[in-house]
């Protein structure tokens, strides 16, 4: 018996080694690096083709398994509080409603671009590829009053005052710098002439909107790379572009243009930490009023697409998919500690023990030597877990319109989207689900950070929800709302109160889920989603959009105070994806949901035969809303209908968009029109505007899957 237990034992050791020379119980992350810039652009080419070739030589091994933890406090996320944006100054000196809507942003302060915005009297929307400007108040009177073609492929825009910031983008040809070929045997060199490389390109073009009907080019600014993501703040605006740069090509650095000059050329600032893919990431600012372009930097980082901005500093966020590093161990060796094991004889204390020498061991050590093991095992696992699914965040100060680069900081995870980030007191508080594949399968945990003003994480709350991912996080002041969903829907109240120690303080399991959180006020949070039913297989269907809302009052018993469920199984909104589509003001009592309605109809085939027919119906659902009285409907405004065949969301040209308001009067969008309603009765349509360059939106039937 104690040879059997001896061999179990060697076995085991056999094993564990296997595992150190692999290097899967050592896993460490390289080290993110000071901030550097670049002197050329031969270091760049070079460091990329050094980098990028170690990142794609690196092993990712997943036969190892997992380690589960049970579900505990949770760390630390905030969320900013924003209703609908009003204001009383007039525009260009004509008199606006003082009560209008404004975009639905994520930061109070901190404007974002859409396609639709208004100032208390003008609507500006981009239809097709044409700027449209609406004379919209009052609503009997509303018309077209001008159309600008857009040449090329058009983004999103900015209102400000008498101007207009319109972002769009194309390719260009940019010139390569020649190449040196040697030629016959005289070894003579011959310069080959510049050739061009077709490359994507941002616009941002500035317009003076003081005449409405007939806006002017004021400034127009062309900046390699494409389109990411905007900000506007104090009448800066602060626009994020990225190009990939690929190893074997040469490396063009992006260039700010205003018409065919050059502005600025950013200096290229980097990490010397090893990336699967690189892109130049420019942060650009323009000063709205001047047109002036007033800083530009550029970053060479990881790819995503993942922005977040607060009042003072943009956070760039990109996951490391399988980008791990590991010290290796060289040889079948442990190293044991003289304080748990004595050295044989004629050896020294601290050295590591051969296969030999573990022989030599008695049993007591030889199960603290296997201890060691396993618990240095448990710990590359939990390491492990962290590799796989990796965020990198990076922080940009952003004032008055001055550019710095701040830190860099890395959590285990990834984003769902900007809601998952917040910046409150100092720190960024972020929520991130962790997706493990392991020779178990896949294992999903969701996770909650705190990570200080130098992006360094003070606190942490991991593993919660097990098996389940996040589909919405809400932060307000120190408290995170998230929903995770699998089967039920958990809705977590997380205190954030304490950054280094989070921790959940309540939470509520119902059916259903929310994609979409909004406060109502400090105790009552608004979700919209889908509502779910168990199915005949045991399975989890999905059914029709789902409000609910919730009262956080008590924290530790957070329940769900109202419902309501719209629709059949494939009822959709924009709202579920673009949180911009959603219409709250809690002081006129208004909450606006666009709508793609299925409703399945019973139909008769021949007598004694049923089958269903799904109607769809486009428009949008008008509530009223209060802790008092829960969602109460006030009306619906149709924008199309159509029967029979099932349409994905985004193939209808007659699908709500966008919605606002001015005073009295609700518009609602869709590609081919505007439609003003009376919000006293909404069921009165006042006026509707047809948009030209309609539809943008193909009307093809999709099976259902």
């Amino acid at each position: 018996m104690a040879r059997y237990t001896t061999l179990m034992l060697a076995a085991t050791l056999v094993l564990l080694c296997a595992l150190l020379a692999c290097g899967c119980t050592g896993t460490t992350m390289a080290s993110a690096g000071d901030l550097k810039k670049f002197n050329s652009v031969d270091e760049i080419k070079d460091y990329i083709k050094e980098n990028a070739q170690k990142a794609q030589d690196s092993s990712f091994d997943t036969t190892v398994g997992t380690v589960r933890f049970a579900e505990g406090t949770v760390p630390a996320l905030a969320m900013a509080t924003q209703g609908a944006a009003k204001s009383s100054a007039d525009v260009g000196g004509i008199s606006t409603a003082t009560d209008y809507s404004q975009t639905n942003v994520q930061v109070a302060g901190v404007d974002e671009p859409d396609f639709v915005k208004n100032d208390g009297r003008y609507i500006y929307i981009i239809s097709g590829n044409s700027l449209v400007i609406v004379d919209a108040y009052p609503a009997q009177s509303a018309k077209i009053i001008s159309e600008t073609k857009i040449t090329d492929n058009v983004k999103e825009i900015f209102v400000a005052g008498d101007r207009l910031v319109l972002f769009s983008t194309g390719t260009a040809d940019t010139p390569v710098r020649p190449v040196e070929e040697r030629v016959g045997t005289m070894e003579k060199v011959a310069i080959m002439p510049p050739y061009y490389r077709t490359s994507p390109v941002t616009y941002a073009t500035i317009y003076d909107i003081s005449d409405r009907k007939s806006p002017d080019v004021r400034r127009e600014y062309s900046i390699d790379g494409d389109y990411v993501d905007a900000r506007m703040i104090r009448g800066t605006v602060y626009m994020l572009t990225r190009e990939y740069v690929y190893p074997n090509d040469d490396i063009v650095v992006p260039t700010v243009r205003e018409s065919n000059r050059v502005v600025a050329k950013p200096d290229v600032y980097y990490f010397d930490n090893p990336e699967r893919e690189y892109v130049f990431s420019t942060v650009t600012a323009l000063d709205v009023a001047s047109g002036a372009e007033k800083d530009a930097k550029t970053f060479l980082i990881g790819s995503g697409n993942i922005l977040y901005v607060s009042q003072n500093a943009m956070y760039v966020s990109y996951q490391k998919w399988h980008n791990v590093y590991r010290t290796m161990v060289d040889g079948p060796a442990i190293a044991v500690s003289a304080e748990k094991v004595s050295a044989p004889s004629g050896s020294a204390a601290s050295v590591p023990i051969l296969w030999e020498d573990f022989n030599r061991l008695s049993e007591q050590q030889k199960q603290d030597v296997i201890a060691d093991m396993k618990s240095g095992e448990q710990e590359a696992i939990r390491k492990r877990e962290v590799d796989q699914t990796t965020t990198v965040i990076h922080k940009i100060a952003i004032n008055n319109a001055n550019i710095a680069y701040v830190a860099r900081g890395e959590v285990s995870g990834y984003l769902k989207n900007q809601f998952a980030m917040d910046e409150y007191a100092g720190n960024l508080r972020v929520a991130t689900t962790s997706d493990v594949w392991t020779s178990r399968g896949q294992y999903e945990y969701n996770n909650v950070f705190v990570l200080d003003e130098g992006m360094k994480t003070i606190g942490s709350l991991t593993h919660i929800a097990e098996q389940e991912k996040i589909y919405a996080t809400r932060f307000i002041g120190d408290r995170l709302y998230m929903v995770t969903f699998k089967r039920i829907d958990p809705f977590f109240v997380i205190d954030l109160s304490s950054p280094e120690h989070p921790k959940i303080l309540g939470k509520l399991k119902i059916p259903g889920y929310s994609d979409y959180l909004h406060p109502y006020d400090r105790t009552h949070i608004i979700g919209i989603g889908k509502e779910t039913a168990t199915n005949d297989w045991g399975g989890v269907s999905t059914r029709g959009l789902k409000l609910a809302l919730f009262d956080v009052s008590d924290v530790e018993h957070p329940k769900q105070i109202d419902k309501v469920e719209i629709g059949d199984s494939g009822t959709d909104s924009a709202v579920l994806y673009d949180h911009k589509a959603f219409l709250f003001d809690k002081g006129k009592n208004l909450l606006v949901i666009p709508v793609r309605q299925v409703t399945s109809v019973p139909v008769i085939q021949k007598p004694g035969y049923y089958d269903n027919q799904q109607r769809i119906w486009y428009g949008a659902y008008v509530f009223g809303v209060t802790p008092d009285t829960g969602f109460v409907l006030r009306g619906t405004v149709e924008h199309g209908s159509a029967d029979g065949g099932y349409y994905w969301y985004g193939s209808s040209a007659n699908e709500v968009k966008r919605s606002l308001y001015i005073e009295n009067d609700l518009y609602t969008i869709s590609s081919t029109k505007i439609i003003a309603s009376d919000l006293a009765n909404i069921s009165t349509t006042i006026k509707t505007i047809g948009l030209p360059d309609g539809p943008d939106y193909r009307n093809v039937p999709v099976p259902m899957a």
